[in-house]
């Protein structure tokens, strides 16, 4: 289902006008407005609240829109948003503080990280989802990224602003993460379990 922006418009008259008559408005809607329902996902997963994914999406496309003069053509647009996106989310995280960004830490990967296991596929996707929103936010930023929207590991860490070993990093050891609460999900409903083996399951 496709979202549809609500609220502030995005086209502000504060352009400058030789941009606008540069990069018209539908130059834009072509380029960027086919990636709002990724953008709006990927921000809902991390804000965990839609109303605040929707604020930041249209941050987003308010901020393209106002450097658009700057964007090279030809280039990853999906990627330059997704960039501006983590900005505004890093951004507006200073303000929400209740939702900081986890860092990672020893104790952290010593107490948490278990050894790939096979994920069921008896499993919904609402309990992926919600083993996903359980990991610490710098670890499900680039499962999101690579995983979800299917970025490279280059591209995911140009978005971040990260060096690329710390990406692949990340996507290992949250993907670790990740594994491990769905093998707990799955073993609450006897999936995995010596006896639901034992029945095929």
């Amino acid at each position: 289902m496709e979202h549809q922006l609500t609220g502030h418009p995005i086209f502000v008259e504060q352009s400058d006008p030789a941009t606008v008559a540069a990069f018209t408005r539908t130059e834009f809607e072509s380029e960027a407005m086919p990636h709002v329902n990724d953008l709006f996902r990927t921000a809902t997963r991390i804000l965990g609240d839609c109303a605040r994914a929707e604020d930041v999406v249209q941050e987003v496309y308010l901020q393209a829109w106002k450097s658009y003069h700057r964007f090279e053509h030809g280039t990853n647009c999906r990627a330059w948003l997704f960039k501006i996106l983590f900005h505004c989310i890093n951004h507006h995280r200073r303000k929400w503080f209740r939702f900081p960004l986890l860092k990672e830490s020893e104790e952290f990967l010593e107490a948490n990280l278990v050894a790939p296991v096979p994920v069921s596929g008896q499993l919904t996707d609402g309990e992926i989802l919600e083993a996903l929103d359980q990991i610490p936010g710098d670890f499900r930023a680039v499962i999101l990224l690579v995983d979800v929207e299917e970025f490279s590991y280059k591209d995911a860490a140009a978005i971040l602003s990260l060096p690329l070993g710390t990406v692949m990093s990340r996507i290992s050891r949250g993907r670790k993460l990740l594994r491990g609460l769905l093998q707990a999900v799955a073993e609450s409903y006897g999936i995995g379990t010596k006896q639901a083996k034992e029945q095929g399951l």
